[in-house]
């Protein structure tokens, strides 16, 4: 079942509260228990300083902030995907793919024809579907010692 009426817009200062929440949120749905959560916490902290380094995009449903995506220039050809998530309770509807859309299109008007992701290995099969290969492992952003899959897809 799609959700019709969702509003994919670019973020602004005022959702960086309610980013914040959803990417927890959205972590924890991984099985990830407080400890780890808590390693975590500052890397899903969304705040206006990151708003300002790097494009957002937000889905609402409602009002209600139920997804988020952003995209990290890195030069002229290549972006990475940062910030990809979606509430647990509106999964395998159709609304990571209207954002993912919603960047993809920014993306390609901006002349970016490569896009990379660190993924969660929870994630990995969602960005699998979305076209990327993973093209190795690179160390985590938050949790020390741990090896994150390596994405990339030509677009």
């Amino acid at each position: 079942m799609n959700l019709p009426d969702i509003n994919v817009r670019a973020a602004v200062v005022a959702d960086t509260a309610a980013m914040s929440a959803l990417a927890y949120r959205s972590k924890k749905s991984n099985g990830y228990d407080d400890q780890v959560m808590a390693l975590f916490e500052e890397g899903l902290q969304i705040t206006p300083d990151r708003l300002q380094c790097r494009p957002f995009w937000v889905a609402e449903l409602d009002g209600q902030i139920i997804g988020c995506i952003a995209l990290d220039p890195l030069d002229g050809r290549t972006a990475e995907v940062r910030s990809f998530f979606t509430d647990p309770d509106h999964r395998g509807r159709g609304l990571g793919h209207q954002l993912w859309q919603a960047m993809l299109t920014v993306a390609q008007s901006q002349g970016i024809t490569r896009l990379l992701a660190h993924a969660d290995p929870a994630t990995l099969r969602y960005y699998e579907n979305l076209g990327f290969i993973q093209r190795g492992e690179v160390p985590s952003r938050s949790l020390p010692g741990r090896m994150v899959p390596y994405m990339a897809r030509d677009i």
